[in-house]
């Protein structure tokens, strides 16, 4: 707990913290993409990762907004279709690469993001075929998932390909998170990759956090949903080559 609050350490903390909120707040993802790797640079990754657990929650259960409805049920198909897909790909991880299964995923959010980004896109697509899309895209995202735990780039980008709505796509996305993140962090600390200090920790840190993502949620507001969107999938786009160029790392060095 006292390397956290050395004052050098505890600042570039809650600066990266802060700096992610701002950023979920304005796009609805990107707070661990940005806050993980800067609290890496003092502690292990796990460690980084176990920081931002209540952070997470805490801000997607905000960004939920329950009071508008969770407004996400035209996406129960794709979330039931998901979680099968996770427990599939769990089973499948202990017979495949890790690095190639990375490259692979790398690979596919590089080309069907810069598709989007350039306008070809799903908009059109009817109701009924939206649906049997958004379970495929669901299950796929699952088995990606259950192997690699990036499961979200596939969906976010479907979501953007068929046009919706900016703070549907903050409900949406911050639904699948919540109940996403909170099996995650629960078996990091069942496997030892966190304790009560860095529980401590992370609780403290929701509150730079939140303040982060209600200056984000400021910054939305002013933000079209053309250039929202065109933000999401630059995001997607650096997740994409980032992995693509740590796992080809890994593989040939």
């Amino acid at each position: 707990m006292t390397e956290y609050l050395l004052f050098e350490n505890f600042i570039i903390i809650i600066s990266a913290v802060f700096i992610g909120g701002i950023v979920k707040g304005s796009v609805g993802i990107g707070m661990s993409m940005f806050s993980v790797p800067i609290i890496a640079f003092l502690f292990p990754p796990t460690k980084a990762m176990m920081l931002l657990c209540f952070p997470v929650i805490f801000t997607n259960f905000l960004q939920m907004d329950i009071k508008k409805g969770i407004g996400t049920f035209r996406f129960l198909p794709m979330f039931l279709a998901l979680f099968l897909g996770l427990l599939i790909g769990g089973k499948l991880i202990l017979n495949l690469s890790f690095s190639f299964i990375s490259i692979a995923i790398s690979i596919v959010i590089i080309f069907f993001t810069s598709l989007n980004f350039f306008g070809i896109n799903l908009k059109n697509l009817k109701k009924t075929n939206e649906k049997i899309a958004s379970i495929f895209i669901g299950f796929f995202s699952g088995i990606l998932g259950g192997l690699t735990t990036f499961y979200a780039p596939p969906i976010i980008t479907f979501l953007i390909s068929i046009n919706i709505e900016k703070e549907l796509f903050i409900r949406t996305t911050a639904t699948m998170y919540f109940f996403a993140s909170i099996p995650l962090y629960s078996s990091m600390i069942f496997h030892g990759l966190g304790d009560y200090h860095d529980l401590i920790m992370s609780l403290g840190l929701t509150l730079p956090a939140i303040f982060g993502q209600f200056l984000g949620a400021k910054i939305r507001t002013k933000l079209s949903n053309q250039i929202f969107q065109k933000l999401i999938l630059l995001i997607l786009i650096i997740i994409g080559f980032s992995l693509l160029i740590k796992n080809l790392i890994k593989l040939f060095i």
